[in-house]
C-alpha cells in the first residue's frame, strides 16, 4: 500500500522523517501519518516526495493500482451474486404466488362433496392464471369435475321428482 511504499523509499534512500520534512517544508508528524496510514499526501506533495526519493509516482502507488484490480473484482463478484440472488428471489416470488397444487385439491374434493363444487369452481376460474404452472392441467380437471358435478346433481333430482329413473313394469 502507499505508506508502505513510502516508508520503503525513503528507508531505501537512507533518510529519516525529520530530514524529508526538513527538506520538503513539511511537519514530520505528517510524513509518519503518511507512512503509518492514517492519512495520505495530496497529489501535488505526492508528486514533490516522489522526485525527492528519485523514483516515480506510479512506483509509489503501484500497490494501490493491485488492490483498485482487487476492488473492482470485487465489485463485480458482488454485482454477480446480487443478480444470483435477484433470480432466486423472482424465482421463490413466482412459486409463492403459484396457487396450482392449491386449486387441484380444492377441485379433487368436489369429487368427494359434489355440493362444495358449486363454489369450488367458479372460485378455481377466478384464480386460475396463465402463469400458474398446471394451469392447462387446472381447466381439464375443472371441466371434468364439472361434468361429474352435473351427473351427480342429475342422479339427486331424478331421485327427489321421480324422473330419468328406471321404469318398472307391474
Amino acid at each position: 500500500m502507499l505508506e508502505k511504499q513510502l516508508k520503503s523509499a525513503r528507508l531505501s534512500n537512507n533518510f529519516t522523517q525529520q530530514e524529508v520534512a526538513d527538506k520538503l517544508n513539511i511537519s514530520r508528524q505528517s510524513i509518519s501519518k503518511w507512512e503509518n496510514g492514517s492519512s495520505a499526501p495530496d497529489v501535488h506533495t505526492l508528486k514533490m516526495l516522489a522526485s525527492f526519493y528519485k523514483t516515480s509516482i506510479q512506483d509509489l502507488t503501484k500497490e494501490n493500482e493491485h488492490l483498485e484490480r482487487k476492488i473492482e473484482t470485487n465489485k463485480h463478484n458482488i454485482h454477480t451474486q446480487k443478480q444470483k440472488f435477484s433470480n432466486i428471489k423472482k424465482t421463490l416470488t413466482k412459486n409463492e404466488t403459484d396457487d396450482s397444487w392449491f386449486l387441484l385439491i380444492m377441485l379433487f374434493f368436489t369429487f368427494i362433496y359434489a355440493p362444495l363444487s358449486f363454489i369450488v369452481i367458479p372460485l378455481v376460474i377466478i384464480k386460475n392464471k396463465k402463469d400458474n404452472h398446471l394451469y392447462k392441467w387446472i381447466i381439464i380437471v375443472t371441466i371434468i369435475t364439472t361434468a361429474f358435478t352435473c351427473f351427480v346433481v342429475y342422479g339427486w333430482l331424478s331421485d327427489v321428482f321421480n324422473f330419468g329413473g328406471t321404469i318398472t313394469v307391474e
